[in-house]
């Protein structure tokens, strides 16, 4: 009988493993082929969708740089005649036809290619040839300039009326030869019921499909845009994106997720193998015991002890431990404070620190370069907090080009800190290897933008002064006007075009002015703290005082110029706290 009793435990956990095993792994099998597949179509629509707006700005763009005069009769005249001679020679307007012919096209236009179809119609064969070949290398320069990234496999235009459907107008194919005109694609539009509700419905809309094979090889997501003449679809440009690899990268992917599942799927079960041989270990007593214990003599070590023989894996387990860590927390509560405090003074004397490290971050000797009589400079950066944002930065980018940074931080506190140190490395960098300053910003953007998770960003005034010519080039990347003084005059602001900050878009592209200093001369740069320093009142400095503190001595030295400026910001401001950086730089030429 014994032996009987010791055995139906057993057959009773095997069977209830099995059914747990019977509705489990269905479950998880299902749940992991949709996850899978949800995953996929996802990933797919998302990467896709993602390519719907760079396609449709490219086709509207190159849709409306074809001009209307580019009608039906062109478009006829093409099929009919794909191996005529379309290249014209650049040097010769009316290259090939009479004088008559000649002036009667210049009468009967506007513009070079701007002639009728009624005109057209009644022109001779050599006429309407010249014509065509017009209009037809107008619309290959209108393709060429419209398609700007090599992700993008082809940029075509064809028919898709029968019986020219297929025919090819123009194309351009990154990775494959361009068709001609006259070649064909080969293709049933029954297959592509996007081009024949195209046909249908002229409506002018941009529509996308999925398609594999056509035009290049491999797996093709293509937009089309319809060119509509006469209220009809004469043809259809068409993008093409090129997501075979993607593809492939997603499939395998979708093996890798499979393989993790069915693995995590064996795991679980072994585990709620393990789970359900453990669940008549119960250690609710000997919990209720320490708790009891604890309350009367608020022994945490005894506590923790008692807890600690609780080897359950299960909830009872969690709670033993979070006991005996509540009771830990209680007792070393008085001490945290204590500790606290000390850390306190540990983090402030780190700020302090860190603050005389990003202090001799800055050039900060003055005379910057006693051996260099052709200018004066002086700058000055003083932190809102421990540590700032702003920085400023001149340097030598070879004996004749001095280099010019004032920058701010969109954050402060040490991240700030951390990110204008980054920020003026690469600065100093890119512009010690030559580069126009719209190629230094370029570059730095697209590294700040790099892992850029805290979505920090940095407005930037960067110039490059040449020595020799007083001619500065100069890029505002969303930065304060700048203050320029001529010799024998006042200190005026100088409005250029800004451009965007630097760190905010992965790929921005700058543009760079010019303006020139002579000597006497003198340029002055600063942040946004300077002109938007508060007082008490909640009243900002503003950019009127800041030119009436330079002009107080505007012929003074850079340094007297910037003690000018702070003795009116602190005045100004009185008590009331300082919200923001204050960096200021200041050149004058000799």
């Amino acid at each position: 009988m014994k032996l009987l009793d010791n055995d139906k435990p057993k057959k009773k956990n095997k069977k209830l493993l099995l059914q747990v095993a019977a509705l489990i792994i269905p479950m998880f099998l299902l749940m992991i082929a949709n996850m899978t597949f949800a995953m996929y179509r996802n990933s797919v629509n998302n990467v896709l969708g993602g390519q719907n707006s760079f396609i449709s700005d490219s086709l509207e763009r190159m849709y409306g740089m074809i001009p209307t005069y580019i009608d039906s009769f062109m478009f006829d005249y093409w099929e009919k005649h794909p191996g005529m001679q379309y290249e014209l020679n650049d040097d010769l307007l009316y290259g090939g036809l009479s004088d008559e012919d000649a002036e009667d096209l210049d009468e009967n236009s506007y513009d070079v290619g701007c002639w009728t179809k009624d005109f057209l119609e009644k022109q001779s064969d050599a006429v309407q040839e010249y014509c065509a070949a017009t209009n037809y290398r107008l619309l290959r320069l209108i393709q060429q300039y419209s398609i700007t990234d090599e992700k993008y496999n082809s940029l075509f235009i064809i028919d898709i009326n029968a019986p020219y459907e297929g025919f090819v107008f123009t194309e351009f194919c990154n990775k494959n030869g361009n068709r001609k005109l006259g070649e064909w694609f080969s293709f049933d539009i029954k297959d592509h019921p996007v081009l024949e509700d195209l046909l249908g419905s002229p409506s002018g809309d941009i529509v996308f499909e999925k398609t594999k094979d056509f035009v290049c090889s491999g797996s093709q997501y293509i937009g089309y845009k319809p060119i509509v003449v006469e209220e009809k679809v004469r043809a259809v440009i068409g993008m093409s994106y090129d997501w075979s690899d993607f593809q492939t990268m997603m499939f395998k992917s979708m093996h890798k997720a499979l393989l993790i599942g069915i693995g995590g799927m064996a795991l679980i079960m072994v585990a709620l193998l393990f789970l359900l041989y453990r669940l008549a270990i119960k250690p609710v007593g000997r919990i209720q015991r320490s708790v009891r214990d604890y309350i009367e003599t608020k022994d945490s070590k005894k506590v923790t002890d008692a807890m600690g023989a609780v080897k359950s894996g299960n909830e009872f387990g969690l709670l033993s431990d979070n006991i005996a860590e509540l009771s830990r927390e209680i007792d070393s509560y008085t001490a945290e404070n204590v500790r606290l405090a000390g850390e306190k003074e540990r983090v402030a004397a780190e700020l302090d620190m860190a603050k005389n490290i990003q202090a001799g971050q800055l050039p900060s000797v003055f005379p910057a370069f006693p051996d260099r009589d052709e200018f004066d400079i002086y700058a000055s950066m003083t932190p809102a907090k421990e540590v700032g944002g702003d920085f400023y930065d001149f340097f030598f980018i070879d004996n004749d080009h001095l280099g010019l940074v004032i920058a701010d931080v969109s954050d402060k506190g040490v991240p700030a800190a951390l990110f204008m140190m980054m920020s003026r490395i690469l600065i100093n960098n890119f512009a010690s290897m030559g580069l126009e300053p719209h190629e230094v910003l370029e570059r730095v953007n697209d590294k700040l933008c790099e892992n850029n998770v805290q979505k920090m960003f940095v407005t930037v005034w960067f110039g490059v002064l040449d020595l020799k010519t007083g001619d500065i080039t100069a890029v505002n990347a969303g930065h304060e006007y700048p203050i320029v003084r001529q010799p024998d005059g006042k200190f005026e602001i100088f409005k250029e075009k800004h451009c965007f900050v630097v760190g905010g878009i992965s790929g921005m592209r700058y543009k760079q002015y010019h303006f020139n200093i002579q000597p006497g001369g003198a340029l002055f740069v600063y942040t946004d703290g300077v002109p938007e320093a508060t007082d008490s009142q909640g009243e900002m400095f503003k950019l009127d005082r800041l030119i009436d503190a330079l002009n107080k001595e505007p012929d003074a030295s850079p340094d007297k110029l910037l003690h000018n400026v702070r003795e009116a910001v602190d005045e100004f401001v009185g008590d009331a706290p300082q919200f923001d950086d204050l960096t200021m730089l200041g050149i004058k030429l000799n």
